[in-house]
């Protein structure tokens, strides 16, 4: 009989441990893909970049006392290989948490602000959207791409091959 109760108290054990990671998982899609009929906000090219740069280093934006930053520091840590394409691409995490094969730069800001930040999505016609999503486009993925080709550079061998 004690051997029956460790049994089905382990099961217990199981099956809540599966479920509550297959509920922390999800992401509903409706937060992270632009709903139709709505539009960016716009503003000065300017003032979108200086926006952007601002809330990208800002740990307020968010409930977990995070940054843009404080992942992707000197905007070339933590990205994968993806982040060489242009958006939209494929992203590990927006398929793991949110099941999207692909992703645009306003759908990953969005991701990231509910699940590393902890916090609801920006408004879609915010201009802080527009502001992140204008920043990593022109400042950080630029920066990374630069980035990986200097370290591709140090790294081929003799012959152009870094094989």
């Amino acid at each position: 009989m004690k051997q029956s109760l460790l049994k089905k108290y382990l099961l217990s054990i199981t099956l809540a441990g599966a479920a509550s990671l297959v509920f922390a998982a999800s992401v509903d899609q409706q937060q992270v893909v632009r709903p139709a009929g709505t539009t960016a906000a716009t503003a000065s090219q300017e003032e979108l970049l200086s926006m952007g740069e601002t809330l990208w280093n800002d740990k307020a934006l968010g409930n977990s006392k995070l940054s843009c930053a404080s992942c992707h520091k000197n905007n070339v840590k933590r990205f994968k290989k993806s982040f060489l394409e242009p958006y939209p691409h494929a992203v590990k995490m927006a398929k793991k948490k949110a099941d999207l094969t692909q992703v645009s730069v306003e759908g990953m800001v969005q991701l990231c602000m509910v699940v590393p930040m902890k916090t609801t999505p920006l408004p879609w016609d915010s201009v802080e959207l527009s502001a992140l999503s204008t920043y990593i486009e022109q400042v950080v993925q630029p920066a990374y791409i630069e980035a990986k080709g200097k370290k591709e550079e140090k790294t081929k061998k003799p012959g152009g091959s870094p094989y």
